[in-house]
């Protein structure tokens, strides 16, 4: 009898290793999840509906709000430094330097707008 078991432990030792420490090193009962996304994105699905709505009822609320918000800074703006047209450009840059007591200022000369900085 302890022939027997000294002969036959170890080549059922050997075939439990085998068969069954793999299959337990290598079990997962879940998923690796690398980020939070979707699969699939079915476009008649209930979140895609969602998004379709919210866009529906929000973005012209939000462009009239917008809309205002733009055209509210643009005139406080234009009340802070409004434009003139001049129809000498040299004679209003000197007018103004002598208004301001100013001697030397750069001027940028753009396409029809020109910049004094001091």
């Amino acid at each position: 009898m302890s022939l027997l078991r000294r002969f036959a432990a170890p080549a059922a030792a050997a075939a439990a290793r085998s068969s069954f420490a793999p299959s337990v090193a290598g079990r997962s009962f879940a998923a690796k999840v690398t980020s939070p996304r979707p699969l699939s994105i079915r476009t008649d699905g209930l979140m895609i509906q969602c998004v379709v709505a919210a866009l529906v009822y929000f973005v012209p609320q939000d462009a009239v709000f917008l809309g205002g918000l733009f055209w509210t800074w643009h005139n406080y703006g234009a009340k802070a430094a409004p434009k003139q047209k001049q129809a000498d450009a040299d004679a209003a840059l000197e007018e103004f330097k002598a208004k301001k007591g100013l001697e030397h200022v750069k001027v940028s000369k753009g396409r029809s707008t020109w910049y004094v900085t001091v």
